[in-house]
């Protein structure tokens, strides 16, 4: 089994998601984990490095069916991954984190604000009830933040990073090599 984590604000996180997205819809078992990167409250400018990112992904990405459109902002992902809670549990997990992806590369959208989560639950068919109640629960938004940091001490520095047979390895990887480490 392979285990991905993943940040929404990483560009090398959109394309090992779909990569990875890919083998799982081919019946490959795998688990993606959220992955608060930065881990502050409060949206940053994106940095150089992000920024270098995007420009090497770019070509990369658009073959897997990404837009990396180069963002303005970085915000917090934490209650995007509360929101990925709600989505794992109604079995829309797939659905939400393309969503999600989407919002932030192709259009630019604040996905720390919880209007944006919100209309974007409602577009991945999630219930709106549970996703009001999931934003509001300061409980699983702490949670969220202590399993990053369980991640972390457990070697977790960054995204994409794999997790398999107990190895981590870097998630960026060539299908070839996701399929090899997935034993396909």
């Amino acid at each position: 089994m392979l285990t991905l984590f993943h940040d929404f604000t990483s560009a090398a996180s959109a394309v090992a998601v779909a990569r990875v997205q890919r083998l799982a819809d081919e019946g490959s078992t795998v688990e993606f984990a959220g992955f608060e990167a930065v881990g502050i409250d409060a949206v940053l400018p994106p940095t150089l490095d992000v920024l270098a990112a995007v420009d090497r992904l770019a070509a990369e990405a658009k073959c897997e069916g990404v837009i990396l459109r180069r963002p303005t902002a970085l915000p917090p992902t934490a209650l995007a991954h509360v929101v990925a809670t709600v989505a794992e549990t109604a079995g829309l997990a797939a659905s939400w984190r393309q969503l999600c992806y989407l919002a932030f590369w192709r259009d630019g959208s604040d996905i720390s604000d919880r209007q944006v989560l919100s209309a974007l639950a409602r577009r991945a068919g999630l219930p709106s009830d549970d996703v009001t109640a999931a934003l509001s629960d300061r409980l699983l938004l702490a949670a969220i933040r202590r399993r990053t940091a369980a991640h972390r001490r457990n070697g977790i520095g960054g995204v994409p990073t794999i997790l398999a047979q107990r190895t981590l390895v870097p998630g960026l990887l060539p299908e070839a090599d996701l399929r090899a480490l997935a034993g396909l």
